[in-house]
This record gives C-alpha cells, sequence and structure tokens, in this order.
C-alpha cells in the first residue's frame, strides 16, 4: 500500500464505510519493528471487540501439517536444486497459493495478505469486490457504503455460501441495515 496505514484506515472506516456501521468497526494494524522478520498483526474489531486478527504466527501454525498433506495428495514432488535452478519450484508455488487460499477461507491469514486485500479492493470497484474470489476482499465490500440496501437483499441468500468466519460480517451488515 502506497499510503499510510492511517490514510488507508481513515479511508475505510470513515469514507468508504456504511453510515450504519460508522464508529462501530475498526481496523488495527501494528508492525512489530523489533522483531527479527519485523512481523505484525491485524485485527477486525466491532463494538470494541476483536472479530477476526491475523498474524504470521497464527498464519504458521498448523501451515505444514496442511502443506505436507495437500502437496502429498496432489502428488508435488519435492523442490531440489538442479545446478542451475530450482527443479519442482514452479508446481510447488501453485501449491502452495492453493493453500493460502484454503487458509484464508479458514480465516487464518497474515497481515500482508491482508493489506493485499485492502489494495485490491481500493483499486476495484465494488461489483468487482462483491465477487472477489478473496474473503478479504469481500468483507471489505459487505460493508462498503456503496453496496445499497437493494444490492444487500440480493446477498442476503448468500450469506451461508461464504467462510463461517464471513458470515457474522454479512449477518452484521445485513442486521445494521435492518435488512434481517
Amino acid at each position: 500500500m502506497g499510503d499510510s496505514w492511517s490514510g488507508v484506515r481513515k479511508r475505510l472506516e470513515q469514507d468508504l464505510l456504511c453510515d450504519a456501521l460508522k464508529g462501530r468497526l475498526k481496523y488495527f494494524i501494528t508492525k512489530y519493528n523489533n522483531a527479527h522478520d519485523e512481523s505484525g498483526r491485524v485485527a477486525i474489531i466491532v463494538d470494541g471487540r476483536e472479530i477476526i486478527q491475523g498474524d504470521i504466527f497464527r498464519y504458521y501454525k498448523g501451515y505444514r501439517e496442511v502443506e505436507k498433506k495437500i502437496k502429498s495428495e496432489l502428488g508435488i514432488p519435492k523442490r531440489f536444486w538442479g545446478g542451475k535452478r530450482i527443479v519442482n519450484d514452479e508446481v510447488n508455488r501453485e501449491a502452495e497459493e492453493y493453500i493460502d487460499k484454503i487458509r484464508l477461507n479458514e480465516g487464518i491469514f497474515d497481515v500482508w495478505q491482508f493489506t493485499d486485500a485492502v489494495e485490491r479492493f481500493l483499486n476495484s470497484n465494488i461489483k468487482e469486490s462483491l465477487v472477489s474470489e478473496n474473503p478479504l476482499v469481500r468483507l471489505l465490500a459487505i460493508v462498503d457504503r456503496r453496496v445499497g440496501k437493494r444490492t444487500l437483499e440480493k446477498l442476503k441468500d448468500t450469506v451461508l455460501q461464504q467462510p463461517e468466519w464471513l458470515q457474522y460480517f454479512y449477518r452484521l451488515r445485513l442486521q445494521a441495515e435492518s435488512i434481517i
């Protein structure tokens, strides 16, 4: 993200957030500058309560087990140095992107995935964001003021198709607008 986080947060919480949720929904990101990898943490807070959070430790906890299982099921060969290049690198990267999608649908993500989603959201139109394959982008879209009541009425029947953690935000918006 090119802008400062405080500028982006102001845009998300004040300029783009629907009136019914203003003051109720907050975005939080911190970076641990003294950590060896400058990792950080992201959280989405509703009514003073953290609803979802992401950080590198939560992201990688259990990652290796999922990675091993998926790569085994898909028959992905291990990477190795072939003298001039890393052999099997591309197929491993594709599998790792697939694993990232699985974990994201489970509500497990790192700060970089959230900031990527914010960037994508801010650079897409609202209709694209509502149907994005990335559930974090859909989260940002469902609470956006540009999503009107007619669109929300249509989306009402898609709540259960969303990842479980994202259903909360769909219901939050629909309740805030007195649609459910």
